[in-house]
């Protein structure tokens, strides 16, 4: 199925028109129970209704209270916090006090500029715009409630880099920020500004004939429904990289390694379809490299993971594809140029190739491992071959072998003959002659998903022809990969999310 076709197939989903539940009434110290014991809330409408307790969500939350909007919370999890309990709390930011505290100039046209360079121009441009012009504002509330970035946090980023200073790392990841948000907004939730609905999960929108938002249908763990209303309504719900059969008719890619939470299973990116909205961006899926599966039954967890960033290890392995072939400089200095290419062959894979002699003298490939396990991983993993020839080792790992013989000797001969390297590689210490050889081979893996809902300028979703859809908007990983684009953008998921959620909660939202 086309991801147009999914779009028309989901658009047709029946919305709830249902009447609202009257007559119960509401004590907030039953913020923390299920919902099913709150059907109270459903007797007054909310000025903002927002679908998931996660890291847009609770700021959208927290700063549409501020405003003195009633502000109801669905959160399908029994607590709130979503991915910041995973993330590597690492925000990109331009202008924050943490940088002015250094000496460090940095402003949002040069932030937006770097965006559009190290995504080579596929990060939506208003998108882009929105996170870089807003995000320093987010970081500097984070600091007025206690969050520290050490001056060694502070740096060009651990991807593609920055050209100043503005990658902010977290010192206890995601967190760190929970760590700040999270009492904020719990003084909410007992104050009533928040009503927090947990272990309830948003099922339906609740829209007119018109097409008009006004709150939604949800759900508790035994399956009792209620409607909420709302006269706004925040999709925050996360993306589907928890749900392999959804990411793979997305964005045409399996979802080889599972590291996204459970409830990723995108049920935003469905209720903003069926509401008329459309999806964007599946396009910029882009791989992460050097993770080691456990097996080809994917989702597959990690045996580990290779250092192939040139910057920390320069390669001594050349890297193949099934046919044997090189296809990229192991030593480009864009991880987001390597990994685009990777994303092109077959499988989705690739092998580290090298023989006994770089196995004694360059330094350990998985870091993490110690040398005993390494070599024992030749022995037992299905990843990790060793071949007396390279006609053998191709033939064990599943590589052409009469391929992989001609690449190497092509490898050796440049290096031999002191001519260029084919594909302009520098780091070249040694040649690949010395038997035994080995070979470990590489799978994507991703933490997120790409395909996200459409929005206009003030983050409310659309049709696919720019029609605003009236009541609805939507924050976080739901929007898929449209500030960061087809690349590893430092920063461009967890900082946009709570950006984009302050914006809605502090002034776009209408209370």
């Amino acid at each position: 199925m086309t991801l147009h076709d999914r779009s028309n197939a989901s658009s047709a989903l029946s919305v709830s028109r249902r009447s609202f539940l009257k007559g119960a009434t509401v004590a907030t110290a039953l913020s923390a129970l299920p919902w099913s014991i709150r059907k109270g809330f459903a007797q007054q409408a909310s000025a903002l209704v927002v679908v998931g307790g996660g890291t847009a969500g609770m700021i959208a939350a927290i700063f549409a209270a501020y405003r003195g909007a009633n502000v109801s919370v669905i959160e399908k999890g029994p607590g709130v916090g979503g991915s910041l309990v995973i993330t590597g709390g690492n925000l990109g930011a331009a202008g924050t006090v943490f940088q002015k505290a250094r000496g460090i100039q940095d402003t949002p046209q040069q932030h937006y500029d770097d965006i559009m360079r190290i995504s080579r121009g596929t990060a939506v441009p208003q998108m882009a715009r929105l996170w870089a012009d807003h995000a320093a504002g987010m970081v500097d509330w984070l600091a007025e409630k206690g969050l520290v970035i050490p001056d060694d946090r502070l740096s060009v980023g651990i991807y593609d880099h920055y050209s100043v200073p503005r990658y902010h790392a977290a010192v206890q990841n995601g967190r760190s920020i929970l760590a700040v948000m999270k009492p904020e907004f719990d003084r909410l939730v007992r104050q009533g500004r928040i009503r927090l609905m947990t272990d309830a999960g948003a099922i339906e929108l609740i829209q007119d004939k018109k097409g008009a938002i006004h709150g939604v249908v949800v759900e508790d763990g035994r399956g009792i429904r209620s409607d909420i209303r709302g006269r706004n309504t925040i999709l925050a719900t996360g993306g589907c990289a928890g749900n392999p059969r959804m990411f793979e008719q997305l964005h045409g890619v399996p979802l080889y390694r599972r590291v996204a939470l459970p409830s990723s299973q995108g049920a935003g990116l469905m209720l903003g379809l069926s509401a008329g909205g459309y999806l964007r961006c599946a396009e910029n899926y882009i791989g992460y490299y050097g993770s080691i599966p456990e097996s080809d039954q994917w989702p597959s967890p990690a045996a580990a993971n290779m250092d192939i960033d040139p910057r920390a290890r320069p390669p001594w392995e050349i890297f193949v594809n099934a046919q044997g072939e090189r296809f990229v400089r192991e030593d480009h200095p864009s991880m987001s140029e390597r990994d685009a290419l990777m994303d092109q062959q077959a499988g989705h894979s690739f092998w580290a190739i090298f023989d006994h002699g770089v196995l004694e003298q360059a330094p350990p490939l998985i870091g993490s491992w110690s040398r005993e396990r390494f070599l024992e991983a030749f022995n037992r993993h299905p990843m990790f071959h060793r071949g007396v020839t390279l006609g053998e080792l191709g033939a064990r790992a599943g590589i052409d072998p009469a391929a992989l013989q001609r690449t190497v000797a092509t490898y050796n001969t440049s290096i031999e003959q002191r001519k260029p390297d084919p594909f302009d590689r520098e780091h070249r210490p040694a040649l690949l002659t010395r038997g035994p050889f080995y070979a470990i081979r590489s799978q994507t893996w991703t933490l997120k998903s790409y395909a996200g809902l459409g929005v206009n300028k003030d983050l409310q979703v659309t049709h696919e022809d720019g029609r605003g859809i009236a009541g609805l908007y939507a924050a976080g990983e739901v929007l898929g990969a449209a500030t960061g684009g087809k690349a590893h953008t430092n920063g461009a998921s967890l900082t946009p999310a709570l950006t984009f959620g302050k914006l809605l909660g502090e002034r776009i939202i209408k209370i």
